[in-house]
C-alpha cells in the first residue's frame, strides 16, 4: 500500500474543513496505526509523547492540526495531505463550532468555581480557547469572536501551509508564496472542502486506498442560534483572510486538472530532527471521544460490522 509505516501519510488538517470525515475514512482502514496529534498543544505538551509518537515505527498516518514541516521530525520519508475550505465560510463554521465550547468552558467555571485561568492551568478545559478568553468573557457575537486575536482568523491555512504555524503575529506577506511553493513541492493532495466528494476521489487514486465517504461533524451551525453574520461581519472576516481567499482560489483553479490526472505521491523525505520541542504544534482542541472509537473500532472490527 502507498500509505504505510515506512511512508506514513501526514494529514495537515486545517480545523472545520471537514477533516473529521477525512479521519472517519482513514480509521476505518487504519484504526490505531493512525497518530492522533489533535490533543497536543505548544502551550500544554511536554516534548515526550510528541516525540514518543514521531518515533513510533508503526505508526501509518500523522493527524492533527499542526503546520507544515512534521516530516522534518521523521526518521522515514512520508507523504501530506490537506483539506482547504473558502475562508468566509471556515471562519463562519469556526464561530458555529466554539460555541458549544464556550458553552462548556462557562458551566465548567460555574460547578468548580474556578476562573477561567485556573481552569486552562489545570488542563480542565482544552487551550484552543485561551486565544478567545475576551469572546468568552465579554461580547458572545460574531463580530466579539473576530476581535480575538487568534492567528486562526488570520489567514490559518496560509499559516499552515508556509510552515510558519500559528504565531501570535500577524501573518506576513511572504507567507502565501511559501504556501503555494510548500504545496507545490511537497503535499500529493489538497482536497476542497466544497468538493469533498471529489477529494475522497483524489485521495483514492493518488494513494490507491479504498476510502468510504462518511460526513462527520455536519451543520452544527445549523442546530445553533447564533446569529447570522450581517455584511460588515462578512466584510471584516474577508479582510483578515486576504492571503487564505488567494490560496483558496489558486489551489481551486488547479483542482479538476489534478483529479482528470492524478500523479504518483510526493515523497517527503524525512528529516531526522531530534529536537521535538520545536515541533509547530497549535493549540489542543481536547480528548474526542468520536476520535478515539473511530480508532479503536478499526481496521478489523469495522470490517466485520
Amino acid at each position: 500500500a502507498m500509505i504505510s509505516n515506512e511512508c506514513p501519510l501526514i494529514f495537515t488538517h486545517i480545523p472545520k474543513t471537514g477533516g473529521m470525515s477525512m479521519f472517519a475514512s482513514m480509521a476505518e482502514q487504519y484504526g490505531m496505526q493512525i497518530a492522533d496529534m489533535y490533543d497536543m498543544s505548544a502551550c500544554y505538551n511536554e516534548p515526550a509523547p510528541v516525540e514518543a509518537l514521531l518515533k513510533d515505527v508503526d505508526k501509518h498516518i500523522y493527524a492533527g492540526h499542526f503546520p507544515f514541516g512534521l516530516h522534518e521530525w521523521l526518521t522515514r520519508p512520508s507523504c501530506y495531505m490537506a483539506i482547504v475550505r473558502k475562508p468566509l465560510e471556515r471562519i463562519i463554521s469556526l464561530y458555529h463550532y466554539s460555541i458549544q465550547y464556550r458553552d462548556l468552558v462557562l458551566n465548567t467555571r460555574k460547578e468548580t468555581g474556578q476562573s477561567l485561568q485556573e481552569l486552562f492551568d489545570n488542563r480542565t478545559v482544552p487551550d484552543f480557547y485561551m486565544d478567545f478568553l475576551p469572546w468568552i468573557k465579554g461580547e458572545q457575537t460574531l463580530a466579539g469572536f473576530l476581535r480575538c486575536l487568534s492567528p486562526e482568523l488570520d489567514n490559518g491555512m496560509v499559516r499552515r501551509f508556509s510552515g510558519i504555524g500559528l504565531e501570535p503575529y500577524p501573518c506576513p506577506r511572504a507567507a502565501l508564496d511559501m504556501a503555494k511553493d510548500n504545496i507545490e513541492k511537497y503535499f500529493s493532495v489538497v482536497g476542497i472542502q466544497e468538493r469533498y466528494e471529489d477529494t475522497v476521489q483524489m485521495v483514492r487514486a493518488t494513494f490507491e486506498v479504498n476510502f468510504s465517504v462518511f460526513h462527520v461533524n455536519k451543520g452544527v451551525q445549523k442546530q445553533q442560534q447564533g446569529q447570522k453574520a450581517n455584511l460588515a461581519v462578512k466584510r471584516r472576516i474577508k479582510e483578515m483572510n486576504r492571503m487564505d481567499t488567494d490560496l483558496f482560489n489558486w489551489i481551486y483553479e488547479r483542482f479538476d486538472r489534478k483529479l482528470a490526472s492524478p500523479t504518483p505521491p510526493v515523497i517527503v523525505p524525512g528529516g531526522g530532527r531530534t529536537d521535538f520541542d520545536k515541533v509547530k504544534l497549535w493549540r489542543a482542541i481536547g480528548n474526542s471521544p468520536m476520535r478515539k472509537a473511530a480508532m479503536e473500532l478499526s481496521p478489523a472490527t469495522m470490517a466485520k460490522q
